[in-house]
């Protein structure tokens, strides 16, 4: 009879237990982060300075002592042809730090060699010029401060948008004059 009782109480217990943890809700899964990624699925170009080389032989004359020139190379890192109406749209400017606060020395359309109207880059496409620029009075190549190229948009204006630019950090790079 004993025995009957404590396999009794067992068999219950157990039933009592499924019954417990059926009744127990389940803890929803940890989402594991993804890495970051294009925003918009994909919907993206990136514009990246991705090189350049200081000059002292540009395309034209030669410089002048308070002249510079950069060389650069533009190229589409994203997943998405890059299209504007025209090469008025963007462009790369030559910034001088200074104490006083940036100065735009010299600027350089995209792609510099557009005779107007509608341009695109493909993806992994690039385009490549230099900028040239008078440096402002009392300043040499050897004794300027910082400087950078810089990859700019026109505002939105009328149907003209700025595209979605999957990466900006790499829009900045800074460089020395030889």
């Amino acid at each position: 009879m004993k025995m009957r009782k404590l396999i009794l109480a067992t068999v219950l217990l157990c039933m009592a237990a499924v019954s417990a943890s059926a009744q127990t809700p389940s803890i929803p899964p940890v989402p594991i982060p993804r890495p970051p990624g294009p925003p918009l699925g994909g919907l993206c170009t990136d514009l990246a300075i991705v090189g350049w080389n200081g000059s002292r032989s540009p395309p034209g004359e030669r410089l002048a002592a308070n002249e510079v020139a950069i060389y650069f190379q533009v190229r589409n890192n994203g997943p998405r042809t890059y299209n504007a109406p025209d090469d008025n749209k963007q462009w790369i400017s030559l910034i001088l730090v200074t104490p006083s606060g940036d100065q735009q020395i010299g600027v350089n359309v995209l792609p510099g060699d557009s005779p107007g109207g509608p341009v695109s880059l493909a993806r992994g496409a690039s385009w490549r010029g230099h900028v040239r620029a008078t440096l402002p009075a009392g300043v040499t190549r050897a004794g300027a401060a910082a400087a950078r190229v810089q990859l700019n948009y026109a505002p939105a204006s009328g149907s003209w948008s700025p595209p979605i630019d999957c990466n900006t950090d790499n829009n900045r790079l800074g460089v020395n004059f030889r």
